[in-house]
């Protein structure tokens, strides 16, 4: 990719802003009475108390010594609510230092305590074990933020600050909200009080950090976070309420925001890589794309760019003088779907998909893992996760992303080998067994698939036996298994027919038989569907929402939401319940002073670092809190596997 093109290129300028085009218009529709674009017109239309006209306000005022940071600070008790954030050199709260912090009591006015701004002709700041000192009384008070765990993670990984659980958070309300809305402040602050933030990258020059920024500049930009954080935990505790969802401030006080914890505490343990086994690694990838470049450029009788798709898609379908080549407006389609249909067309498609699989192994893992654990003294990796990056709830992770590590092929298994456990310990890994599927017969309360879960049955094999009776039963589990997850994704007859090979009747077929198997199912998922249509929203197991504006939904958009409200009560479900258990788990290894610490979430997958004497013992009694974490119609069943490295767990 061309880099130099723009001098300078901000991606989320070139975004549609996030609003309704039509309500400018409402007045016009009103007019004309057009009831349905009225309808139209209002949707997403601001929650706050504000009009259009009114421009809110406040005073931003800077607390630059001892005696005028405490005359404010000693009016707060644990009873008032104080919005806090810091400001800092950058996002690492390992390595990067607090240069100050802001907080706000009310809707008038917020505070800069400016504490380590570096720049010539620099003016008074206060001392850090002040500042500290400050920020401990603040944090026994109700205290609100906007993405807390960046700023808790800050204080306990530098300052020694205890931990503490906040009273509230605006993103996590923001998401608890609208799962499916965007949940930074800036876009909170337009979207309920049509405020625009001053934007950062207005404030810090390319190449320089919050510390070089000038005190008095710094007191407007940190005070307004904290303003805009107190005003939007009022909004949004009052739209939470007129959208009838008071039970999840609830959920969020006893499981989101002790959760926020949880999180700084795996994302500061990081995880263990074996150098030597990585470089190794490094080294085999290379040398097998060498090889595979080689062979691709011999097949095609050229050389050429095989990462480029223009080119490939010419050498393919002009040169080679492949069938069914679709040309687009930018050349030909080479995606995985179109090459895996050309397979035995010829002998470089394999060639060309193998060459794509090692080359993400090596540019996506490989390389910069290896990197990042030549930077950490112990060669561990930190990786951050985000607990309102998925509309169902679903934990991501970024940074590197360690959620997406291939466990299929050889290749993607040898990097997981690169983890392993520190000398003296084991990894440990307890696994949900097919969690959603148990959250299918729980909530449908199917008979049949409820008396298999209980029985403890083969559950794919007694699906065989409904759909395709006794003796075809075992060579079709695979056929079986496709169904039963396929089900709770909403897969049609065509993915069925694709990813089985067989005929598109003859999946109609399985999916007929599988619905008259299990009657009970399809009446659920179609009251599934049915809540989209009607109330527009669908809950999970902790009563989370997310809602689907389906009545305004285009045909295609309608077809999604129907799959996604499927997908987002099991998969959202399953989520609540590790959800739950990790903070079991964190609490018991805590409490009872284990030599050992959850490292990873992976899913439906907890992996902890034990201490070998003791894991076969504490592997039990984290099995038993995974497993009795929620009673639920059918028995919650999680696997173990021990070993040294992330590669031998199964």
């Amino acid at each position: 990719m061309r880099t130099d093109v723009f001098k300078d290129f901000d991606l989320e300028s070139f975004r549609f802003e996030d609003k309704n085009y039509l309500t400018c218009l409402i007045d016009e529709f009103e007019h004309y009475e057009m009831k349905r674009a009225i309808e139209k017109a209002k949707v997403g239309v601001d929650l706050s108390d504000c009009d259009e006209e009114d421009k809110i306000e406040f005073e931003a005022i800077c607390l630059d010594s001892k005696e005028k940071l405490f005359k404010v600070v000693d009016k707060i008790d644990k009873n008032t609510l104080v919005a806090f954030d810091t400001e800092t050199t950058g996002l690492d709260t390992k390595t990067d230092k607090m240069v100050g912090f802001s907080f706000a009591t009310d809707n008038e006015k917020a505070y800069y305590v400016p504490i380590a701004h570096s720049y010539l002709g620099v003016t008074d700041q206060v001392d850090i074990d002040d500042a500290i000192e400050a920020i401990k009384v603040i944090l026994k008070a109700k205290v609100v933020g906007q993405n807390l765990k960046f700023d808790l993670s800050l204080l306990y990984n530098q300052y020694g600050i205890e931990e503490v659980v906040p009273f509230a958070d605006t993103m996590i309300m923001a998401w608890l909200l609208n799962a499916g809305s965007k949940v930074g402040l800036d876009a909170l602050a337009k979207k309920f009080f049509n405020y625009e933030m001053k934007p950062f990258k207005e404030l810090v020059k390319k190449g320089e950090t919050f510390a070089n920024v000038d005190i008095e500049s710094a007191t407007f930009y940190a005070s307004e976070d904290a303003w805009m954080t107190f005003m939007l935990y009022g909004a949004l505790d009052r739209a939470m309420s007129l959208a009838s969802i008071d039970h999840l401030k609830e959920e969020a006080k006893n499981v989101e925001y002790p959760f926020i914890n949880v999180l700084i505490a795996m994302e500061r343990r990081g995880i263990k890589l074996d150098i030597e086994k990585l470089k190794s690694l490094q080294d085999m990838l290379s040398k097998r794309v060498e090889e595979l470049t080689k062979e691709i450029y011999e097949l095609c009788g050229s050389e050429f760019n095989i990462k480029s798709t223009q080119q490939l898609g010419v050498v393919l379908f002009q040169h080679l003088g492949l069938k069914g080549g679709k040309k687009t407006k930018t050349g030909y389609s080479t995606n995985e779907k179109v090459l895996n249909s050309l397979k035995n067309e010829h002998e470089v498609i394999p060639k060309i998909l193998e060459y794509r699989s090692t080359q993400k192994l090596l540019s996506t893992y490989a390389q910069p893992l290896l990197k990042l654990a030549k930077k950490d003294k112990q060669n561990r990796i930190y990786t951050s996760f985000l607990q309102t990056g998925t509309a169902t709830g679903r934990l991501s992770s970024k940074d590197p992303n360690l959620q997406n590590i291939p466990v299929r092929s050889e290749l993607g298994r040898s990097v997981r080998e690169a983890f392993i456990a520190k000398e003296g310990y084991k990894l440990l890994s307890i696994d949900y067994s097919q969690i959603e599927l148990r959250l299918l017969a729980h909530f449908s309360k199917d008979k049949a698939l409820m008396e298999s879960f209980k029985q403890g049955l083969d559950i794919h094999m007694a699906t065989a036996i409904k759909l395709f009776g006794e003796e075809e039963a075992e060579a079709k589990r695979s056929y079986a298994k496709s169904v039963n997850f396929g089900i709770l994704y909403g897969m049609g007859a065509k993915k069925l027919s694709d990813e089985l090979g067989i005929t598109s009747k003859e999946a109609k077929e399985i999916i007929k038989a599988y619905f008259e198997a299990f009657p009970t199912i399809k009446s659920f998922l179609e009251k599934i569907q049915e809540d989209v249509k009607k109330i527009g929203y669908v809950e999970t197991i902790l009563k989370r929402r997310r809602f689907f504006d389906y009545e305004n939904a285009t045909g295609m958009q309608k077809a999604s939401f129907l799959r996604e409200s499927v997908n987002t009560v099991f998969q959202g479900s399953a989520a609540d319940l590790i959800k739950l258990s990790m903070l079991e788990a964190e609490s018991y290894l805590k409490e009872e002073q284990i030599d050992g610490a959850m490292l990873l979430q992976i899913h439906d997958e907890l992996i902890f670092e034990v201490k070998e004497e003791i894991v076969q013992e504490v592997s039990l009694k984290l099995k038993y809190i995974m497993e009795n974490i929620m009673v639920l119609e059918v028995p919650l069943v999680c696997s173990v596997s021990l070993g040294d490295s992330w590669g031998e767990l199964k």
